[in-house]
């Protein structure tokens, strides 16, 4: 109860408990203050939460979205900083890899209303005519506060793709024996347009390989294989092969006035809101069941507001309120921490998604305040010699797994010190094409 205590309090208090506190930019996604929550970058008229983007249509085909735990609003700017296929910064001049004057206030904002939690919510739409990415490639959308670079709010990973081909993935179990039943094999050639030419592919020629659109778990820098004209195959054996780790498990706080997926209580405690999810179970030796989920994605939604749809406007952003979610999972004690992991985490080892061990109930728990909406998550295990997590022993291994992957391909730039994105794919494991 002491733990429920000082989350709440210092959630209250605005404390930096949900960011690193370190402020030096990280060429990835990462928050910086500790009242900014809910980052998301996606594609405004699908929503699909990947943030990519065409050259050719980049022009606000991109939307920002986040919250500041707070009562008044802020002056916050972007920026666009360009890098190359390993997400090295590019020294270059924001004068020569974007158009305008480089940088755009952040104007776009609404406070909350009627939840027990103050935020002010800032959309923003991106690229916009002052910061236009002359050229493809990865790029890192910095947010700042009052025209200071170095006091940065978040950074997000941003692609920009000019699509000089297609790729064709390929899907399969592990090719060897021994992981034939956990692993994914990913197989794919690029096709090149006829006249594009790559004089040295084996050295300027960059792929990477994405499982569900994280970054932390991603193969790069391969090679191709065969080279035939001008098609270019990766079919390696080993190198390309990722766990299937399990379907996401999920849970339900789209309503708290009705009962919902995997909740077991309800109560208001010091006039916030919190729910108590079903005690979760260890999957590391189960038989493996496949059910639909979301990819370890957030769907954020509010049911219990009225929606305008005659005006295809509604008030989630600004309306749904903040939940103190209480997770509890039944293992034995591990001999290495145990984290939540999914979109919810932001794809990274999370501190503040660290369960504690409590020793009475033999469950592993944490409380983590969340925004209303639709949650996928996992339980891994750290590995301190990878410095990653580790699914398996609590969620298991199969290669059944329904997975989205997400191919690559990047060319370095003859004249400049970069890396173009020339090619991109996308196919689900369960996909028959």
């Amino acid at each position: 109860m002491k733990y429920i205590v000082l989350i709440f309090f210092l959630f209250l208090s605005g404390e930096k408990l949900y960011a690193n506190l370190d402020s030096t930019l990280r060429l990835t996604n990462a928050i910086y203050e500790g009242d900014i929550r809910t980052v998301r970058v996606t594609q405004p008229q699908s929503g699909f939460a990947f943030p990519i983007v065409t050259l050719e249509d980049a022009l606000g085909n991109l939307r920002l979205e986040f919250d500041q735990l707070t009562a008044e609003r802020d002056y916050y700017q972007f920026t666009l900083i360009l890098c190359d296929a390993q997400w090295n910064k590019v020294p270059m001049a924001k004068a020569q890899y974007l158009e305008g004057i480089g940088y755009e206030n952040l104007e776009n904002y609404v406070f909350s209303n009627s939840t027990l939690t103050q935020y002010v919510h800032y959309t923003q739409s991106f690229p916009t005519e002052n910061t236009l990415p002359k050229y493809s490639g990865n790029y890192i959308l910095l947010v700042y506060r009052n025209f200071n670079e170095a006091d940065i709010v978040l950074s997000r990973r941003v692609l920009v793709l000019s699509s000089k081909g297609n790729v064709d993935i390929s899907i399969n179990q592990s090719n060897q024996v021994e992981f034939r039943q956990e692993n994914q094999q990913v197989n794919f050639t690029f096709n090149t347009l006829k006249g594009y030419y790559i004089p040295n592919p084996y050295q300027d020629l960059t792929s990477v390989i994405l499982q569900n659109g994280e970054w932390v778990s991603a193969i790069d820098n391969l090679k191709p294989q065969f080279i035939q004209s001008q098609s270019y195959a990766y079919k390696q054996i080993q190198g390309t092969q990722f766990s299937g780790i399990n379907e996401y498990r999920s849970f339900d706080i789209r309503s708290l006035r009705s009962s919902q997926a995997w909740i077991k209580k309800r109560m208001n405690i010091g006039n916030q809101k919190h729910v108590w999810l079903v005690t979760d179970q260890s999957r590391g030796y189960d038989r493996y069941m496949p059910w639909s989920d979301y990819n370890g994605r957030v769907f954020y939604d509010n049911k219990d507001i009225i929606k305008d749809t005659m005006n295809n406007s509604n008030g989630v952003s600004f309306e749904s309120d903040y939940v103190f979610v209480h997770f509890s999972l039944a293992a034995d004690l591990q001999e290495n921490d145990v984290y939540i992991f999914g979109e919810l985490s932001d794809w990274r080892i999370n501190e503040n998604l660290k369960m504690y061990y409590n020793a009475d109930l033999k469950n592993y728990e944490a409380v983590v305040p969340l925004k209303q909406g639709y949650y996928n998550y996992m339980f891994g295990i750290l590995n301190k010699t990878t410095g990653k997590l580790d699914f398996k022993p609590l969620e298991g291994a199969n290669s059944a797994t329904e997975n989205n992957y997400m191919v690559l391909m990047y060319h370095r730039n003859q004249a400049m010190p970069f890396d173009e994105l020339i090619g991109y794919g996308l196919k689900n494991s369960q996909s028959k094409k």
